[in-house]
Formats: C-alpha cells, structure tokens, sequence
C-alpha cells in the first residue's frame, strides 16, 4: 500500500475479490496447517506470501522479483491485515515460501486446496479429465535434483530450452483438482499411470470408486490398460496403432448399426454423431469400445484425404512419364521395367494400365547436310511402354473416407453411461486443454528463472493456484448467469453470457477505491464513483458486496463476529 500521507487511489477490484475466494477456501489456513514454520520467527506466514503470488499472478502478472513493486500499488492491509507492507513481499521472502512449500510436497497441499474449493462450490467429483503440457525454462539447472530439468518433447515448439512436464486434472466445469510437475523428457505414457498413482493417494474410497477418469490416448497401452482395468473407471481414445481400432471401425461400417443422436449441443452448425458401441477383448480384459461417426470428421477429413490423393496421383503420374520416356532394345526388358514399375509405386487408389509396343525410331544421319535424293532413312526398333488407361478405385476411397470419419473411445465402464452420455463425457476432455492456454499465456509463465528446481516446482503448482481461484470465479459467475435475463458487458462492448475468467478479472479492474492514511495509523477507504457499472455487476454474482473494498480487517472481524452471534 502506498506510504504518502497524502489520499491515493489503486485499482482494488481483480486483488480483493480473489482475496474473498480465498478466505472462502481457507487457503492461508490450509497451507499454514501443512506447512512447517515458526510463527515466532516469521512476520509472514507461508499462506500469506503464496497468496501474495497468486493474487499477483491473476491481477499484476508481474516476475518474481517485481511482486514487491506490485504491491506498492495495492491496498495490502486490507488484502494481508494490519502492519503487513509492501516490502515484506520482496524476492527472497517470496523465494523462501516457495521453499517451504516444496518441503511440504506442493502437489499434495494443492490438492487440499482444490477439495476445499469443490466443497466450497458444491461440486461432487465424479469426472476428472486429465492432460500435459510442457513448459520451458531458462537457466542451466545443473545441480541434481529430484525433478529434473531437461529437454525432452516441447509442446512449445521450443527444444533449444530445457523444460518441465506439468500435469492436470481438471473437472467438467474445468476447475482443477489435482496437479504435477514431472521431469522434462517424462512421456505421457508413464505420466498417465505415475498421476493416476498420486490422484489415488487423495481421493476416499468412495471418491475413487465413483471417479471416471477421462485421459487422451497417451493412457491407452497394452500395461496400463492391464493394471488399472479392474481398479478405476477410465475413458480415452483407442489409438489408430491398434489393429483392433481399423477392425472395430470396419466392423461398424458392415453392420451399418447406427444409433443416430444427432448433435450434442445447442450451437449453430454443432456436429453430428452416430454410434456403435462392442465389447471385445483388449490386453487380456473384457473392453467396452463405442466408434463414433462424427459428420464434421468426415468433412474435414474428406478435404484432406482429397489434397492427399490429387497429390498421389501426380507423383504416379509424373514417375510414369519418365518411364514412358525410356527407350528399351527389347520387349523383355520394357516388361520387366513395367513389372518393376508397379511394384515400387503401388497405390490402393490409382491402377495404370499399360502396355508395350514395338516402335520404329529414326537414327540420326552421321553426315552432314541434306540427305540425298532417294535416300532411305535408317531405323532402329524400339520398345516403349505406354499408358493406357488410369483407374481410380473408389470402393477402397469409400471405406478410406468411412475410416477417416470415426474415431473409437475405450473403456471399462459399463452400467452408468450409456454410449451417448460417454461421448459427451469424452468431448469435454477440452476443459484440461483450455487452462493451458491460460497457463501458457506469455504473461504467466513465459520464462520461469529461478535458481534451484525445487523452487521451479513449488511456483509451477502456485500458478495452479492461481488458475484454482481463476476458475472458482469463472464458474461462480457462469452458473450465476444462468439465471441472469441480461447478458454482461465486456471490454470491448461483448456481449455474454459465459465469460472467461480473464474477461472478469480485466473488467475488474475499472473499481478503484480511495486510501485516506488517519494520524493515529488507520486507513479510510471511499469507493471512487467511476466503478463501472459491469464490475459491480460481477461482484454482486460472485456473492459479495461493494463492501469488500471499504471494510477493513478489524470491520471484517466485527462483521464476522456479529454474524454468528
């Protein structure tokens, strides 16, 4: 908070509505509950200075070594309680939360923060779907250490830097209940069994036995299929490497056996599906298989299968002209060169028909000039091979494009879901996919420097943090608008009705609220009259008052004590 004795203004409104999401989870708590420290020695306790991270993260998005700087703009009494200043929040106090929290395990205090976060929201945790990304580094990281820091496959398209793996659960309404962050050059394979591993260490029995685990087809292999078959629901997608995926997909399109259920949302021009489900043996397990006709598949899929074959074709083409070019002294050996032609360019869709001919070739005269009259020119026989004709064999484009246009999802779930609810269940397998493009905006962890991997993983998880609070307020605000008549107005003057949680959090930042400093060291705070009206909107559906930027951490005690009087 500003120093000056002098009235000032800060933009209150991102910082103290996630600072009320997390006294509604007791994130200070919780982490100061597992966390070891020594109240007596520290001025800020390890709850406090993650939440100073978090709150800088989703409001300020400034480095590491600037969230001191951050917070010489921001009301902080308000946001941390009294004698709490701007300068305990420099690089170092930060650094040793982030030590502390590594001591702890940070996946697991997350994960008590996330379940906190369900309950808080009434959400029963039922499916989980989960994904990886990697994430670059800079920085050499040479000292060994238990995650480590290396190069492996960038889905940043970056392997000139070295990265680390990080792994999510997130629930249908895309709130994330369990995170990891692995070794760079870990494979989806083996991180799908290792976070299924941890995932069971949190849940209850009753949690694990009612989980259906959505993956992608990085979980699908022969072993794990094998360990975790009769021990958890999973759904994911078969993998085109499968024999058994093209002889499902075959065995579908024979039978002709749709169930037509048409489209799964309500959006214009939404696709379409059709489905056959089987049960066939699968690593030495009774499988349930749903293969899934998807119209927008076939469409899209259609257009490159085409671009695929035009270009087949020319290549067919253009080596055929060089061998139709080439002189043969014999019919034997133009055959032979034609026997061998088809064998080195076979195509399931394109059949040359070609034959040999015998042709008369004109040798070119030794001397020079006009030739004289009644000269008979000389001539050689020649063998050539020639093109026929060109067949396109559309039965095997036919079933080509059917293959091309479905897809087969796997699992051992067999009496809650029917096949259409288990496709819906899979297409939401986006809710992993779009946190990490929040994560992986520029802003949030675009070069992550720190000096020791251990620290790399603590911050790693606090940005999961941070994207907890992020989604806890995108989905208060999403259900409250359900019963919402008005959409709201965004920047930009869009309307909706579903906003992102980035949408909400820069709306926001149009509530300013005016410091008074008082002789006797307290602070009067005046909302200032230019808060628009969309921001008030926002807090009032996230189920608070304008109050939150006005009372002050002894009026807040007072309130709360009154309230359970």
């Amino acid at each position: 908070m500003p120093t000056s004795a002098e009235p000032v203004s800060v933009t209150a409104g991102p910082a103290q509505v996630i600072n009320q999401l997390c006294g509604e989870i007791g994130f200070e708590d919780l982490i100061d509950e597992q966390l070891e420290w020594d109240p007596s020695h520290c001025k800020l306790s390890p709850g406090q200075r993650l939440k100073a991270l978090v709150i800088n993260i989703l409001c300020g998005r400034q480095p590491l070594y600037k969230v001191e700087q951050f917070y010489y703009e921001q009301d902080v009494e308000l946001l941390f309680g009294p004698d709490v200043k701007a300068e305990d929040f420099n690089d170092d106090s930060l650094a040793r939360g982030l030590d502390k929290l590594y001591q702890a395990d940070p996946w697991k205090v997350y994960s008590s923060l996330a379940m906190s976060t369900l309950r808080a929201l009434n959400l029963k945790l039922e499916v989980l779907h989960n994904d990886t990304t990697s994430v670059s580094v800079f920085g050499a990281y040479d000292r060994p250490s238990e995650l480590n820091i290396t190069r492996g496959h960038s889905k940043d398209h970056r392997p000139d830097l070295k990265q680390i793996v990080l792994g999510l659960g997130t629930t249908p309404q895309r709130i994330p209940v369990l995170a990891t962050i692995e070794d760079g050059n870990m494979s989806d394979k083996k991180w799908s069994i290792a976070f299924i591993k941890k995932l069971r260490k949190q849940l209850s029995a009753e949690e694990w036995v009612n989980l259906l685990h959505v993956a992608d087809s990085a979980l699908v292999t022969t072993e794990n299929i094998r360990e975790i078959h009769y021990d958890l629901n999973f759904l994911s997608r078969l993998p085109d490497t499968f024999s058994l995926c093209q002889t499902l997909k075959e065995k579908a399109w024979s039978s002709g056996q749709w169930q037509e259920v048409g489209a799964l949302s309500d959006e214009k021009g939404a696709a379409t599906y059709a489905l056959q489900s089987f049960y066939e043996d699968f690593a030495g397990r009774l499988t349930r298989f749903i293969v899934v006709y998807s119209d927008h598949l076939a469409e899209r899929k259609a257009k490159t299968f085409k671009k695929q074959r035009d270009q087949e074709r020319d290549r067919l083409e253009k080596a055929f002209q060089s061998l139709q070019q080439t002189d043969f002294q014999c019919a034997e050996d133009a055959l032979a060169a034609w026997q061998d032609f088809q064998k080195k360019h076979q195509s399931r869709y394109f059949q040359l028909e070609a034959t040999v001919q015998e042709e008369q070739q004109r040798i070119k005269r030794k001397t020079r000039g006009r030739p004289k009259k009644g000269e008979t020119p000389q001539t050689r026989t020649v063998y050539r091979v020639h093109q026929q004709a060109l067949h396109v064999n559309e039965e095997a484009i036919k079933k080509q494009e059917q293959l091309l246009s479905t897809f087969v999802l796997v699992s051992n779930e067999r009496y809650r879901y029917e096949d259409k609810k288990l496709l819906e269940i899979y297409k939401g397998q986006s809710a992993a996919e779009t946190r990490f493009k929040f994560l992986k905006s520029p802003a949030m962890l675009d070069g992550v420097y720190l000096k020791h991997p251990e620290r790399v993983e603590a911050l790693g998880i606090v940005f999961v943090m941070a994207l907890l609070l992020y989604g806890m307020l995108e989905y208060r605000i999403r259900k409250a608008m359900t019963f919402e008549k008005v959409p709201l107005i965004l920047p930009g003057k869009r309307k909706s009705i579903k906003p992102t949680g980035q949408a909400l959090l820069e709306s926001l930042t149009s509530i300013k609220v005016l410091l008074i400093p008082k002789e006797e060291g307290s602070t009067q705070r005046f909302l200032l009259g230019n808060a628009e009206e969309t921001a008030c909107r926002i807090v009032q559906l996230a189920g608070f008052d304008m109050n939150i930027f006005t009372n002050g951490p002894q009026a807040e005690k007072a309130s709360k004590a009154n309230s359970t009087k």
